[in-house]
C-alpha cells in the first residue's frame, strides 16, 4: 500500500497535489482558527496548514480540513485517498469497496522501535503545560477548547491482551487535564470498565498528529477484541512502528507528533 506513514508525509503528499495552503498570519485559537477550517470545508479549497497561532508555543502546526473535500471537480475525495494510500482518481465506491475488506485480512504485529517523531522533545511534571498547544474553542456555546478531534486515544486491557485505538474527543480542562466521555459501549469504555472493576484509574495515550490512516483505522467498526494497529500493518503489508511510552508500557504509532500520555479516574 503506498500511503504516507505520517502526519508529515501526508502534508508533503497534498502539498504535491495542490491540497494545502500554507497560512503564516496570525490566527486566533479563539473561533478564528475553526472559522477558516469551516470556510475551507464550504468552498472545497486547499486545507489550511496554520503556523502561527496566536499564544500558543512556535513551531506547532495545525492541519484543517484534512478529509475535506477536493477544489478538483473530477475527483472531490482525492484527500480521502491520499490518506489510505489510494490512487487520488479512486472513485467514492472504489474506495468503500477496498477499505471494506479490511476486516478480512490477516493481522500483521506490531514493531517496537526506539525513536520517532514524538520522541524528540520530552516534558514531565512541572514542565507541562497543555495550554500552549494550539488547541481551538471551535463554536461560541461550547463548554471549553477540544484538545482532540482527529487524534486517537490508545487505551489496553489490564491483562494486556486487547490495545484499542479509538477516535475519542477530549477536552481542555487545565495546563495538565483534560476531560472526556466514556461511553460504556464503546470499546474504550469497555476496557476503562475492566480497570474500573479493580479499582485503578486507566493509563491512556493521547496521540495528536498520525499518520491519517492511523485515524480511518481507529473509527473503524472492527469486532471487539481486535487490534487496530496490527489490521492497519495488514492494509499497509507491513508492520506498523511503535514506540513505547515515556511512562507507561503502552506502545504508541512512532510517527505520531505529540503523545500526551495520562490516566483516566475510575
Amino acid at each position: 500500500m503506498n500511503a504516507g506513514r505520517s502526519f508529515r508525509e501526508y502534508v508533503d503528499l497534498l502539498k504535491a497535489e495542490n491540497e494545502i495552503v500554507e497560512v503564516t498570519k496570525e490566527v486566533d485559537w479563539r473561533y478564528e482558527m475553526s472559522a477558516v477550517t469551516r470556510r475551507v470545508y464550504d468552498l472545497h479549497a486547499p486545507a489550511p496548514l496554520f503556523s502561527n497561532i496566536k499564544d500558543c508555543t512556535p513551531g506547532v502546526r495545525v492541519l484543517g480540513a484534512p478529509m475535506g473535500l477536493s477544489c478538483d471537480e473530477k475527483h472531490p475525495l482525492k484527500r480521502l485517498a491520499l490518506s489510505l494510500g489510494l490512487p487520488a482518481d479512486l472513485s467514492g465506491p472504489a474506495m468503500v469497496d477496498a477499505w471494506s475488506k479490511l476486516a478480512d485480512m490477516e493481522p500483521v504485529p506490531l514493531r517496537i522501535v526506539e525513536h520517532g517523531p514524538c520522541k524528540e522533545n520530552r516534558f514531565f511534571g512541572e514542565e507541562i503545560d497543555l495550554t500552549r498547544l494550539p488547541v481551538p474553542l471551535i463554536h461560541e456555546g461550547d463548554g471549553g477548547r477540544y484538545i482532540n478531534t482527529y487524534g486517537i486515544m490508545i487505551a489496553r486491557t489490564p491483562d494486556g491482551s486487547w490495545t484499542n485505538w479509538a477516535i475519542t474527543r477530549a477536552m481542555l480542562d487545565g495546563p495538565q487535564t483534560i476531560a472526556g466521555v466514556v461511553i460504556p459501549t464503546q470499546d474504550f469504555g469497555k476496557i476503562y470498565s475492566q480497570w474500573k472493576e479493580l479499582g485503578k484509574d486507566m493509563p491512556f495515550a493521547l496521540c495528536l498528529g498520525v499518520d491519517p490512516a492511523i485515524t480511518m483505522v481507529a473509527g473503524y467498526p472492527l469486532p471487539t477484541g481486535m487490534n487496530e494497529g496490527e489490521m492497519l500493518g495488514a492494509w499497509y503489508g507491513e508492520p506498523v512502528e511503535v514506540v513505547k511510552c515515556e511512562t507507561t508500557d503502552l506502545l504508541v504509532p512512532a510517527s505520531t507528533e505529540i503523545v500526551i500520555e495520562g490516566f483516566a479516574s475510575v
